[in-house]
């Protein structure tokens, strides 16, 4: 197949994407990169600094080396001027890839386009009815007040894949099919556990619960330990000075920083647990599956896709966090609910088998299985046409 693949984000360029964790675009990469292997012909719209084994179309790198005027805001403020004019910039590079996207598909260069983060295919889909899949990466708007909710409603019969299946929340788009994220199993190196501590990795943000974690640790008396960046897009500021900050004493709770490559392994395969007590529905968690490739269990609350990557008892523990009625409320091993939960789920960690954690992600989660499944979409909406 000849397959336009549209990741036109400013994330993808060094500028914008060093320190950030932005998992669209190492998905991205990887994904591309496999299709090639299984001997696809895949053009790339993206950043002009991306390397990959597709042939990379480049986006306008004058909108991202330097930092164009919008001279309609001159009488705003410093502050709100570089905000605003940083959106328009990025909905212009965006544009513009996709534009080129949609020129080649009329010129017969593509059998089908990918979207793989960016909005603006919709419009220029509907206008050419140029065979296009979209990956959604985002829960589905609850509220009909919200522009994506609005956003979605305006092009329900596109092709859309959930990366999971708890993403979808019975929302009325034509979701073609679930696609899960996959690892290089090869880049995460099995640990034995032997390190007395937990883990929480990702974004600081209430969503993920690190003060969740952080109490559970202090509960059980064992170390935690949380690894992130400092970037201000991966951090709550607020948050963090106020609920995580204070608690950090280089002894009991510590912070490690941003990880890589084999610190990244080492961190995680020597911990005990992984421990991540959302406050929000995720449609996916690459932190989860990075944790179980190691061989460490993880210790989910259930909400959005935890117990479709975690296998309750086998490799980690799923805990309902309240009385509120969720998808298989009640049916967990553990039936204690919220920090109890985690924290009975930590003391019994021993009953995982580390080698089934590592199992689980080699079977489920791997580049291998992504690449195959996205095959298949393409196959099933080149079918449709």
């Amino acid at each position: 197949m000849r397959i336009g693949f549209l990741l036109p984000s400013i994330f993808m360029y060094p500028r914008f994407s060093t320190g950030r964790i932005f998992a669209p675009g190492n998905l991205g990469r990887v994904l591309v990169d496999g299709l090639i292997s299984k001997g696809h012909e895949v053009y790339f719209y993206t950043a002009p600094t991306v390397s990959s084994k597709a042939e990379v179309i480049a986006g306008d790198e004058s909108l991202l080396s330097k930092d164009p005027f919008y001279f309609l805001f001159r009488n705003r403020s410093k502050e709100e001027q570089l905000y605003t004019t940083s959106e328009i910039r990025k909905r212009d590079f965006e544009y513009a890839l996709t534009l080129k996207a949609y020129q080649d598909a009329k010129n017969s260069k593509l059998d089908i386009i990918h979207s793989y983060h960016d909005f603006g295919a919709h419009y220029f889909n509907e206008l050419t009815g140029f065979p296009t899949v979209y990956t959604l990466h985002d829960p589905m708007p609850k509220s009909q007040d919200t522009i994506e909710y609005l956003r979605f409603t305006k092009f329900p019969n596109h092709n859309y894949v959930s990366i999971s299946n708890r993403q979808r929340n019975n929302f009325p788009i034509n979701f073609v099919d679930t696609v899960y994220h996959g690892v290089n199993i090869d880049e995460y190196q099995f640990g034995q556990g032997n390190g007395n501590y937990l883990i929480h990795f990702g974004r600081i943000l209430e969503d993920k619960g690190t003060h969740i974690a952080i109490d559970v640790a202090k509960k059980l008396g064992i170390p935690l330990k949380i690894a992130s960046s400092s970037v201000k897009a991966n951090v709550s500021q607020v948050y963090y000075d106020e609920k995580i900050k204070p608690q950090v004493d280089g002894k009991n709770i510590l912070e490690v920083g941003f990880l890589e490559g084999k610190d990244k392994s080492d961190y995680i395969g020597n911990a005990l647990a992984f421990v991540f007590p959302l406050q929000w529905e995720e449609p996916f968690g690459m932190v989860t599956i990075e944790a179980m490739a190691c061989g460490t269990p993880a210790i989910l609350f259930n909400r959005g896709s935890a117990s479709e990557l975690v296998r309750d008892g086998v490799t980690g523990f799923v805990i309902d966090p309240d009385d509120e009625e969720r998808p298989g409320k009640g049916s967990w091993i553990i039936k204690k609910q919220g920090i109890e939960g985690l924290i009975e789920a930590v003391q019994r960690i021993k009953e995982i088998d580390r080698k089934a954690c590592r199992s689980h992600i080699e079977e489920n989660f791997t580049i291998g299985k992504m690449v195959e499944n996205y095959e298949k979409v393409y196959k099933k909406v080149l079918g449709k046409k």
